[in-house]
This record gives structure tokens, C-alpha cells and sequence, in this order.
């Protein structure tokens, strides 16, 4: 492959979270641990993308997809 192609590619990961089943909430610390760990390694966030699901149809599950590139 052409250097200057590779130069301009670039590299993703996504990283899930989800909430407690009985809690729904996100442990903002884990979170905290999580963006930096990333940013360490040369990763940056780009987005999160969230999404919602009924767990026998009465409790409510969250995930959060975290993604970074570089």
C-alpha cells in the first residue's frame, strides 16, 4: 500500500457500557477510568452512540457505545 495512504487511514474501537440491571445508572468513575485509559494510548472519542432495551419487558437495560479512533 501506498505510505501516504497508510499515513491517512485510521484506526476505531468501540467500547460498550451498560447500566446496572436494577440500578440503571452508569458508574461515572468507571466511565472517567475508561476515557482516559484510551487517551493514554493515543485513542480519542468521536462519539457514543446510546441504545435502549426492555428486559422481559419491565426492566429497562442501557448500553453506551463508546467510540475512539486514531
Amino acid at each position: 500500500m501506498n505510505q501516504a495512504l497508510q499515513n491517512t487511514q485510521k484506526q476505531y474501537i468501540v467500547h460498550t457500557f451498560t447500566t446496572g440491571c436494577f440500578t440503571g445508572t452508569l458508574n461515572p468513575m468507571k466511565l472517567q477510568d475508561t476515557l482516559n485509559k484510551y487517551a493514554s494510548e493515543g485513542w480519542r472519542f468521536v462519539r457514543s452512540i446510546h441504545e435502549e432495551k426492555k428486559i422481559l419487558g419491565v426492566i429497562s437495560r442501557e448500553a453506551h457505545f463508546l467510540i475512539f479512533e486514531r
